[in-house]
């Protein structure tokens, strides 16, 4: 390994920007010239995530009212950070960046690869002509990373043949956190976006929570829809049984805890908080989302409980399920011995293989 450009838009905390943050720490680790670009900073309401600060930080900055000016100066700085900068790799992710990235290289010598972090239905688009120019694009990059098979089954044969199937790595901080002898509760873990749909999850739980009294939902995450939630919590009547958490930074400890994980999104790509759970061998229930992350995780090992997405007695009658001691026992079993595929020292390696090693 000599030098690596990662480019994400920003570093504030989500699912991929972690990734993000530990690739950059690992590369370094291992000796790597190591340069993250990012369009934006955060502010100071929306935390990020810290990196090795050894790693070189290079910021687009270019922001403006009108998006095709803002994003073709991005593509110009880019291009020239790559330039000057002469890396053996650029590895870009998400949609938009991973767009601005493949025009920004076009003609430079340097190995280009995009990750795929989330349904692409979603982040390119589902019409044709979209669905074509992406995949069009996508032919400029010498690799692809994706997080599931469906996920791949949105490109050309011929980008899928470049490509591969990269779990994310899930810190070891979860796998070693002690399992609480007594556990309790229902939790999830997610920002309050539409994406992770936690009417859906609280709705379920209006209609089982009088089985259950000694446990509460805990939702542990922040995000505009805040408001909106308490409102139709209480708009249930069960203020006092759901629990809005915030933020934490302890989340291996709570997850530990907890009796049972709940996934509800609309769509994911690689779910790290459900991961997450599994590693602190935690119970748990999930919607079966596009583009195939949960579906991945659980169908085939059997590690937890798959539902249609937004239907809460599904929903309902799954954690019913996971709430009795004898299958929560089993499932936590299951679930902890599927995570052992999240271990970060074998996701990195894979990283690094695909990065500088294929040809």
């Amino acid at each position: 390994m000599r030098k690596i450009i990662l480019y994400i838009d920003s570093m504030q905390k989500g699912g991929a920007n972690r990734v993000m943050a530990n690739l950059a720490d690992y590369f370094k680790e291992k000796g790597a010239d190591v340069i993250l670009v990012n369009d934006m900073v955060s502010n100071d309401d929306v935390p990020e995530y810290e990196v090795n600060i050894s790693v070189k930080r290079i910021i687009l900055n270019e922001s403006g009212s009108n998006a095709i000016i803002s994003n073709l100066k991005r593509i110009k700085k880019l291009r020239k950070v790559i330039i000057e900068e002469k890396p053996d790799c650029v590895l870009s992710f998400m949609g938009p960046p991973n767009v601005r990235m493949l025009l920004a290289s076009v003609f430079l010598p340097c190995r280009k690869v995009v990750s795929v972090r989330n349904d692409p239905n979603r982040e390119y688009g589902n019409n044709i002509i979209k669905k074509f120019l992406t995949n069009c694009l996508f032919l400029l990059a010498n690799g692809c990373v994706f997080q599931t098979e469906d996920a791949s089954k949105y490109f050309f044969n011929r980008i899928r043949s470049k490509s591969t199937i990269i779990v994310n790595p899930v810190n070891e901080l979860f796998f070693n956190t002690p399992s609480s002898e007594i556990r309790k509760n229902i939790v999830t873990v997610g920002r309050l976006f539409p994406q992770k749909n936690h009417k859906l999850l609280i709705h379920a739980f209006s209609l089982i929570s009088s089985q259950y009294p000694d446990d509460r939902l805990i939702i542990y995450g922040e995000g505009p829809l805040k408001s909106e939630l308490k409102e139709y919590v209480r708009k249930l009547g069960i203020e006092e049984r759901v629990v809005f958490s915030g933020a934490i930074s302890n989340v291996n400890e709570e997850l530990s805890k907890a009796k049972v994980f709940v996934l509800s999104s609309d769509y994911e790509g690689l779910p790290n908080a459900l991961m997450e759970a599994m590693a602190c061998g935690t119970a748990v229930v999930s919607t079966d989302c596009p583009s195939g992350g949960p579906k991945y995780l659980l169908k085939e090992s059997n590690a937890g409980i798959l539902v249609s997405c937004n239907n809460a007695d599904e929903m309902a009658e799954a954690i019913s399920v996971m709430m009795n001691e004898e299958k929560n026992e089993l499932y936590r079993e299951r679930a902890k011995k599927k995570s052992t595929d999240f271990l970060p020292e074998t996701v990195f390696d894979k990283w690094k293989k695909f990065l500088f090693e294929k040809k």
